[in-house]
């Protein structure tokens, strides 16, 4: 059994455990009388801490203090005599099973975490690139904002919007591929077809949900223009997808990289949402 797996077995059974102790009366009274906000803490557990990474790229200690002082802030706030009782074993049972739910949480997401990590490792063996993480390219993207500050020159950036060219291609890649695998696989394939592209002075950078990021030292608004243009046409050959690039240039148009980032963001969807509404009229007049 994979480790995903042994997790969600497990995060099961505890869910299962907890409802199961709601449930038992011995004649009309809870065996276990826990509190009222015991059970909507432990099953709200879960969720967090599979969806929050914050909680689950540190150690299983900061999440397990984490919620501990939360369930204590609730007991001090709470008068629990009104839902459950205020026995001293009861309260000491419920801060175990919290803290076993706070463990099983943690293990769950970081074997969800390793079966992405698994599928990018595997899209990018297929179409290796030399994208780098928005996370990590922090100190290259100072460096470059620092330079051009200094020396005066340009600094452009282009966001890669792609998306497919009707709804028959969706359908038919999700035929053969899972959608999350594929979509791995298309990203990888455009970052390939983007990195052979542009110069090996320009930044290749992937952000959190896969969208991929150039930035263009000592270029100007005039030549990103042409860079945009290129690379759509090269991603469109080589992968068959339609691509947008929405662009922003230092220091004419913004002076952060936040900044340009947001305005090059902003620009690529509006020209999505251009390119559906044209399709679609164009559609509609056949």
């Amino acid at each position: 059994m994979t480790n995903l797996k042994k997790s969600l077995f497990w995060i099961a059974l505890y869910l299962l455990i907890v409802l199961v102790l709601a449930q038992l009366d011995r004649s009309d009274t809870p065996v276990i009388n826990f509190a009222a906000f015991f059970y909507l803490t432990a099953i709200f557990i879960v969720p967090v801490m599979v969806f929050v990474p914050s909680l689950h790229k540190v150690s299983v200690a900061v999440p397990m203090f984490f919620w501990g002082a939360i369930y204590f802030a609730l007991l001090r706030i709470i008068d629990r005599s009104k839902t459950g009782s205020v026995d001293v074993e009861v309260i000491v049972l419920e801060i175990v099973l919290l803290e076993i739910g706070v463990w099983l949480s943690y293990q769950l997401a970081i074997a969800i975490e390793g079966s992405e990590s698994l599928m990018d490792i595997l899209a990018q063996g297929t179409f290796p690139h030399r994208a780098i993480e928005l996370d990590t390219a922090s100190e290259r993207i100072k460096n470059e904002f620092a330079k051009s500050r200094r020396y005066h020159r340009p600094l452009s950036l282009v966001v890669v919007h792609p998306f497919p060219k009707n709804e028959e291609a969706i359908r038919e890649m999700l035929k053969s591929l899972q959608r999350d695998v594929l979509v791995r696989l298309s990203n990888a394939h455009i970052g390939q077809a983007v990195g052979d592209t542009i110069r090996q002075t320009d930044l290749l950078i992937r952000d959190s949900v896969g969208r991929y990021i150039v930035l263009c030292p000592e270029t100007n608004l005039e030549k990103v223009v042409f860079l945009a243009d290129r690379i759509t046409k090269v991603i469109e050959e080589r992968t068959g997808l339609q691509a947008n690039c929405g662009i922003a240039s230092f220091p004419e148009e913004a002076l952060t990289f936040e900044d340009l980032l947001h305005l090059a963001r902003d620009r690529s969807k509006q020209l999505t949402v251009n390119k559906i509404a044209a399709d679609t009229i164009e559609q509609v007049v056949k």
